[in-house]
């Protein structure tokens, strides 16, 4: 009985009663036995202090003025905080009907009257102890359900789902998670052994069976990766194990498996195995793969003593496309370079595609360039058969954002086992094949040899040499004249860098122009020329020699940097000259694509006062549109058509159509290279206006400039 009282004591009663006498008896017996009463005089007294402080237990008169111990019941239970606690009523009518009506109001148990104190401190002990095993019930089942919710969550966090099933009577349970992965439905009788075996992928299915046959019948757990297919038909992957539960004869009672959902890592695996192995403008694989593909390769050309060939291939002029037109027309560019290649290489390489798994044999290497590895050839000519292709299929235009474009590519052969044992010296002899096409002329291809070596490594030397060449003051100018055809008078001279290195002797402009472009020293290089051509222009000027203008050629990398027209500005301000006096000349190359900074330059420079002179004409992109569109004010015709004059009737054709259509736009005519007095004569008879080359003068230092221009000063009439 002491452990009872203990348990009681600390809880607290309520009695709502209208009658002093029956609160007094009721408050008695229930103190006694340990309990806290509390008292109210009605039932609506009752309800306003329980929603302040709810007690253990509320006992109730059925029979109260206002309202009474039902209706205060039955308003209870319609709130929240009174929904749980334990009604006790005291009648004094024994009839079923009332007792009937109080449970149906929501109490719990009832007293009778006259009230017997015994009886009652029994039946307040009761609900009490009842009360309390319920509450800790609901709290068991409420961390139960909790507990489910939280596995639940967790299992659809991590894509993981659990089964059990019994061997012997086939019977399985399935968690939430696993009808989501396998796309079922959760209905009674749908988790069965037929139902998960039906959701693997057919191809995968036997090998399921199996591991559940030996877990069933050797109790031998396992664990393996498959497929499923869901009711939508599409292919998940996912991580399959299970245990075997033996009973006490070791036999399988029971097997409990997870199952996790893996195909959002798969597909980010996938993702990120493509973000390392393929390039993202083209979908090629990237100089990653292509090492690993060009390793294997040679492995297998080596073990089975076969060729294997290697292609280097390289843009021509792609760079321009991209200054010109912008990075987006330059990748969509890429791209259809991708496709060509795809088409042109041969039927027995393989082709890069995103999702193909086995190596791949073209491959984009950055920028420009390409690489393709050639398999089994029979001879070198197969190699040489595929680069063709290559150049034939790059002839056809591109169409990218409304304009035609038209491209080439320089192609190098290296060739095993001949060319190299290992693939960082195949791609390097590769690539210095490719250099070697590329400096003789575009759209070519060239098979490695040793002389390319030297070639390599002299450009590696001349880099090199051509960064101290200014420092040490190597590089010098020399000038040739261009003579007027109507006077025979100097009246302009082209200003020609020449290079007397140290260590290399002397090297010719056909060599260190190219290597100064390439490595971005044309930029300083440019400038120093251009400055001093006008110092020295100065010198003869104060000298009081005949007036001549001085012509300097520009790099088109020149002429697409911004700060162009600002730096002829400084140099004619600096050296006190005229802007008539300097003369520049750019390639046709410079115009290609109308590249807003090389017009912007070009007007500045006209606005400035400077000429402008389109050099080498009719060798290079062109057409005749470019006289119209940009502002050019001469045109210098190739030394290759003046070579074939009185020779090759379109060469005098088109000598002829330049100099007319020149005319017709008030432009002058220059024509470079002639060398002999028939080229004189028929140019002038033509209509040029100066003429240039050896016949008349070839390029010297200003020292012997200076003394033609003086003996010029003496001739009568000059």
């Amino acid at each position: 009985m002491s452990d009872l009282n203990s348990f009681l004591r600390g809880k607290r009663v309520r009695i709502a009663d209208d009658d002093p006498v029956i609160r007094s008896v009721a408050c008695a017996a229930l103190e006694a036995i340990g309990l806290e009463v509390d008292e109210s005089p009605d039932g609506e007294h009752a309800l306003r202090a329980l929603e302040l402080q709810p007690p253990d237990l509320l006992v109730l008169d059925v029979e109260m003025p206002g309202a009474d111990g039902i209706t205060c019941c039955r308003r209870l239970r319609q709130t929240a905080w009174g929904a749980e606690i334990p009604v006790m009523v005291l009648t004094g009518h024994s009839d079923g009907e009332t007792i009937e009506s109080a449970f149906e109001a929501g109490a719990t148990d009832f007293v009778t009257k006259p009230l017997d104190p015994q009886l009652l401190q029994h039946r307040v002990r009761f609900v009490l102890q009842s009360s309390d095993a319920a509450s800790g019930l609901r709290r068991t089942l409420d961390e139960l359900r909790h507990s489910q919710h939280r596995l639940a969550t967790a299992q659809h966090m991590a894509s993981l789902g659990n089964w059990e099933w019994t061997p012997d009577s086939g019977e399985m349970l399935w968690s939430e998670e696993m009808y989501r992965i396998l796309g079922a439905v959760a209905a009674p009788g749908a988790a069965t052994y037929e139902a998960l075996m039906a959701a693997v992928h057919p191809e995968d299915r036997a090998e399921l069976e199996n591991a559940m046959q030996r877990a069933a019948l050797e109790g031998k757990s396992w664990s393996l990766d498959h497929r499923i297919v869901a009711r939508d038909g599409e292919e998940r992957f996912v991580h399959h194990q299970a245990i075997v539960r033996a009973d006490a004869l070791g036999e399988a009672e029971r097997v409990a498996g997870i199952i996790q959902d893996l195909t959002e890592r798969r597909r980010a695996e996938e993702e990120i195995r493509y973000l390392s192995y393929y390039d993202a403008i083209t979908g090629l694989p990237n100089r990653r793969m292509f090492e690993e593909t060009l390793r294997h390769g040679l492995v297998q050309a080596r073990r089975h003593e076969r060729i294997l060939g290697l292609l280097f291939i390289d843009l021509d002029r792609f760079k321009r496309v991209n200054e010109t037109l912008g990075r987006m027309a330059g990748d969509e560019l890429l791209q259809g370079v991708a496709g060509r290649l795809q088409e042109s290489v041969r039927t027995t390489d393989h082709v890069g595609t995103r999702r193909q798994e086995r190596p791949d044999n073209l491959s984009r290497m950055g920028s420009d360039e390409f690489t393709v590895v050639l398999t089994e050839l029979r001879s070198p000519d197969d190699a040489s058969l595929v680069a063709h292709r290559v150049q034939e299929a790059l002839k056809v235009a591109f169409h990218i954002g409304g304009q035609e474009i038209f491209m080439s590519a320089s192609v190098g052969i290296a060739l095993f086992p001949s060319d190299g044992p290992d693939a960082e010296t195949m791609l390097a002899r590769a690539n210095t094949a490719m250099h070697h096409a590329k400096s003789e002329g575009p759209g070519l291809y060239r098979f490695f040899n040793a002389s390319m070596n030297v070639r390599a490594m002299r450009n590696l030397q001349l880099e090199a040499g051509l960064r101290k060449a200014l420092e040490r003051d190597e590089i010098v100018l020399h000038y040739q004249p261009l003579h007027s055809v109507a006077t025979g008078q100097v009246t302009e001279l082209e200003a020609l860098a020449r290079w007397n290195s140290e260590e290399l002797g002397a090297v010719t402009p056909a060599e260190f122009i190219p290597i100064a472009e390439e490595t971005g020293l044309i930029e300083p290089l440019g400038e120093w020329i251009l400055r001093t051509a006008c110092a020295q222009l100065q010198q003869w000027r104060r000298a009081g020699l005949p007036p001549v203008r001085v012509a300097v050629n520009v790099s088109s990398l020149q002429f697409r940097e911004q700060g162009m027209a600002e730096m002829v500005r400084r140099a004619l301000r600096d050296f006190e000259l005229d802007p008539a006096d300097l003369r520049l000349e750019l390639t046709e190359s410079a115009l290609f694509g109308d590249d807003p900074n090389v017009i912007q330059a070009m007007r500045a420079l006209k606005e400035l006062g400077v000429g402008l002179a389109l050099d080498d004409f009719g060798t290079g992109y062109s057409s005749l549109s470019y006289l119209v569109r940009f502002p050019i004010d001469t045109i210098k015709i190739d030394r290759s058509f003046v070579t074939n004059v009185g020779a090759d009737p379109q060469a005098d054709a088109m000598i002829a159509a330049v100099v007319g259509m020149a005319r017709r736009l008030g432009l002058t005519v220059t024509a470079e290279g002639v060398e002999t007095a028939e080229q004189k004569a028929f140019l002038g008879a033509e209509g040029c206006d100066t003429l240039q080359g050896y016949l008349l003068g070839r390029p010297v230092d200003a020292a012997a400039i200076t003394e033609i221009l003086r003996a010029a000063a003496q001739t009568p009439g000059s």
